[in-house]
């Protein structure tokens, strides 16, 4: 007689026909509603990360007056061993003449030669507090020095600057050995110029005039004393054919807008030119035009329906694919891709007397997909050296290029704008479909129990089946039906 097998793998059975339902059933349909919308909350926070980066671009170069980046100025060295200059964007545009003669200096005042491990210095003013008075461009500072008996003269200058540094005093004090077995004092000004020579007198005790400090006479040789005189602290140019001097080697106040500066002396003078910054301008510009690219290609991209084709035999065509863009057939994106490029394409009507309505006009053309960039790099640099502000005015009048491009993404990217109030939509969906998936997941759960229970019972009426089937073949094999 035939056997009869039970179900031996009720797991893997029951697996197979909830693979079955997952597939074909509501679940499936709800699983591919959250990948499109998944996608398209991913789509639409890019769109918003591409408008907002095109926003800020755009809003820099709408800046007028001294804040326009099209009115940075630079400043062009003949010379840069001897002086380099930058400037903002009140420095008039022109060329100066300037000669270096003399470089601005801090004051400096050094000890005596001292022999480091002798004595002398602590033997002559003795074990106590030595009070030393330092003033700086009017404002003095008292100083207490600790010189114990029998300190050596490196020690006595080391703890000197220690409590010199400590004191506050607009100098620096230091040690230099100037030989192998000698070291000097050095205090020095923390600012050039006449006006920030130092002075130095003792108050109580002698330190200073023991070490040969003092600010009153010049050092000579192993003497101690300053370093430089009051007419050689200052900085002394010419300018333009007038002689100035300075306290600083950094100077602002001589050419309005133009700071100086000064880094070495020449023999004869040197030319300083002053213009638009192009490297500065030029950069601005391919900000705008990178982020306004990005945004034109994603909409591109997004809004559009790529059909993929093959030609056949005769001229026939063969249409393979077709791919629409997660935004195609919806017209307040491709109406803003349109109006984009007509924005940055279209003439201005607001352009300066005699300057640039158009992007073309400054040597920025649009390629074959719509993109942005400088094809005529020196049309470009012409029309900024020519007048800047009116290269200004292309952007950031109330029609300029610039302006108009704030405007068109401003519904978009403002907070409850268009974008928003898409990701809003995608979002409470997501949040439907989430919860329905949900419920269909808790469905199969009880479904997949269910099956396992009805599998679960058949096989125990198998397994019955099976014991009398078991039963009849042993009585056969007995005769006992012969």
């Amino acid at each position: 007689m035939a056997s009869v097998n039970p179900l031996a793998d009720i797991n893997g059975l029951v697996a197979q026909l909830m693979a079955l339902e997952r597939s074909r059933g509501p679940l499936a349909l709800y699983q591919n509603d959250r990948q499109a919308l998944t996608l398209r909350s991913a789509t639409l926070t890019d769109l918003r990360a591409s408008l907002s980066a095109l926003n800020t671009q755009a809003q820099a170069l709408t800046q007028a007056g001294t804040l326009s980046p099209f009115l940075a100025k630079s400043v062009t060295s003949s010379s840069t061993a001897v002086a380099v200059a930058t400037a903002s964007a009140s420095a008039a545009a022109g060329t100066h003449t300037l000669l270096v003669t003399q470089l601005a200096k801090q004051s400096t005042v050094v000890s005596d030669q001292l022999a480091q491990v002798g004595t002398d210095v602590s033997a002559a003013v003795g074990a106590g507090t030595q009070q030393i008075r330092v003033t700086v461009a009017g404002t003095s500072t008292d100083v207490d020095v600790a010189v114990a008996a029998g300190e050596t003269n490196a020690t006595v200058l080391s703890n000197a600057a220690a409590a010199i540094n400590a004191s506050g005093a607009a100098v620096t004090a230091s040690v230099v050995a100037d030989s192998s077995s000698t070291s000097r004092l050095v205090i020095a000004s923390k600012s050039t110029g006449s006006a920030n020579a130092v002075t130095l007198a003792d108050v109580s005790g002698t330190l200073l005039g023991s070490t040969g400090t003092s600010s009153g006479v010049a050092s000579s040789g192993t003497a101690g004393g300053f370093l430089y005189a009051a007419a050689a602290l200052d900085a002394t140019f010419t300018l333009d054919g007038l002689s100035i001097t300075r306290g600083s080697n950094t100077v602002t106040d001589a050419l309005t807008g133009v700071t100086l500066n000064l880094v070495g002396t020449g023999a004869s003078s040197l030319s300083l030119t002053v213009g638009a910054d192009q490297t500065a301008i030029k950069a601005k510009v391919q900000g705008f035009l990178d982020s306004y690219n990005t945004l034109v290609k994603f909409l591109k991209e997004r809004t559009g329906t790529k059909v993929d084709i093959t030609a056949g035999a005769g001229g026939v065509t063969q249409v393979d694919a077709v791919k629409r863009g997660i935004l195609a057939g919806e017209p307040t994106y491709s109406n803003l891709l349109t109006s984009l490029r007509a924005d940055a394409g279209g003439r201005i009507t607001t352009a300066a007397s005699g300057g640039p309505a158009s992007l073309s006009e400054i040597g920025i053309t649009a390629a074959a997909d719509g993109t942005l960039s400088i094809t005529d790099a020196t049309k470009f640099a012409d029309k900024l050296n020519a007048a800047p502000d009116k290269v200004a005015a292309l952007f950031n009048s109330a029609d300029g290029i610039a302006t108009r491009m704030v405007a068109r993404v401003a519904g978009f990217v403002n907070t409850g704008g268009v974008v928003d109030g898409s990701l809003s939509a995608v979002t409470a969906r997501l949040q439907s479909v989430n919860l329905a998936i949900k419920r269909q997941e808790d469905l199969l759960k009880v479904k997949e129990a269910g099956l396992r229970q009805q599998y679960i019972a058949l096989q125990r009426v198998l397994a019955g089946l099976l014991g009398q089937q078991a039963a009849v073949d042993t009585a056969a094999a007995t005769g006992i039906f012969s």
